[in-house]
């Protein structure tokens, strides 16, 4: 999407304190601090108020792996509902989905404001996937009965009603797509019950897996949001995981690794994505890591590497 309006990606990942590395390692966390941190970045480069509805031009449901071949199988779209919101964890860890039926229909609700989501591209970009996701399994003729917005009208509210082609409502008191019940049991001509059993298991296999190494890969988004504030403290991270330092120490070692070898790493994996940008100084990139001043950075990054920062900088990036 970014790149569809003239951006770069990258330089929002990294100005946000994501490694774009990471998005090609299958069960990696990203913290919701800094994904925020991208959207009102996104917000400020690209000048259009409804950017967010553009999402489903870039979205597929395999992007949600097993979850995503799930959904499409599934018998209906309450079934599909009830698959995503019961997997969410494979995604997500938030509990931001909730699903709500009475007399006036089937209602999809998003509790977004808890994870931090303040930009209103953010919320319309998910709401607006859902609803295409809602789409591909039901078809073009799907209509909701109502959209509902917590966030103010945008100049260009009549784009939110010609894309969701259903009254839509701006200043609302919760983020909702309202379907006709109806539609919500309708059998689904791609229904195969056999592939979206097949698929639950992987699900349910996955998430084992991934609740396994979990605590890894928390830390990890732990120390990659605190770098830019200096010296990352094992207090701190346990403290923001809900646990005591003895107990992350514990936890860490069953899992085969210490916090120093998670900093370490996680400095690391920065560090070479860092230094593909030349447009930021090494001083910069010593404080963004968490280290004291550019010469300690230069000698970790030389233990790492065998070479200095300027040194592969300029061998390899000009």
């Amino acid at each position: 999407m970014l790149e569809s309006y003239g951006h770069t990606p990258g330089d929002v990942f990294l100005g946000a304190g994501i490694d774009p590395d990471l998005l090609k390692q299958p069960g990696v966390r990203i913290r919701y601090a800094a994904v925020n941190r991208a959207w009102r970045r996104a917000a400020e480069l690209i000048e259009d108020d409804c950017f967010g509805l553009q999402g489903p031009k870039f979205w597929h449901p395999s992007y949600l792996y097993g979850l995503g071949y799930a959904w499409l199988a599934s018998h209906s779209l309450r079934e599909s509902l009830q698959r995503f919101v019961l997997y969410l964890d494979i995604v997500s860890e938030g509990k931001s989905i909730s699903l709500e039926e009475d007399l006036a229909g089937f209602r999809i609700c998003f509790d977004l404001k808890s994870e931090g989501m303040q930009v209103p591209a953010q919320v319309d970009c998910l709401i607006a996937v859902i609803y295409h996701m809602c789409r591909l399994n039901y078809g073009e003729e799907l209509q909701p009965m109502s959209v509902s917005f917590q966030h103010p009208a945008p100049v260009c509210a009549a784009e939110y009603q010609c894309y969701f082609e259903a009254p839509v409502r701006f200043s609302a008191p919760a983020d909702c797509i309202l379907f006709p019940l109806d539609a919500v049991e309708k059998a689904l001509p791609g229904t195969n019950p056999q592939f979206a059993r097949m698929h639950d298991q992987l699900n349910v296999d996955y998430l084992a897996q991934l609740r396994k190494g979990d605590l890894v890969h928390r830390v990890k988004a732990g120390i990659i949001d605190a770098l830019p504030s200096g010296p990352v403290a094992n207090e701190k991270v346990a403290r923001d995981l809900g646990m005591s330092v003895r107990s992350l120490q514990r936890r860490l070692a069953e899992a085969g690794t210490s916090f120093r070898d998670l900093l370490d790493a996680s400095r690391q994996e920065m560090a070479r994505n860092y230094i593909r940008e030349t447009d930021i100084e090494l001083a910069e990139i010593a404080f963004l890591l968490g280290f004291s001043d550019q010469s300690a950075f230069s000698r970790a990054f030389k233990r790492w590497t065998g070479n200095t920062p300027n040194a592969v900088r300029k061998a390899h990036f000009g």
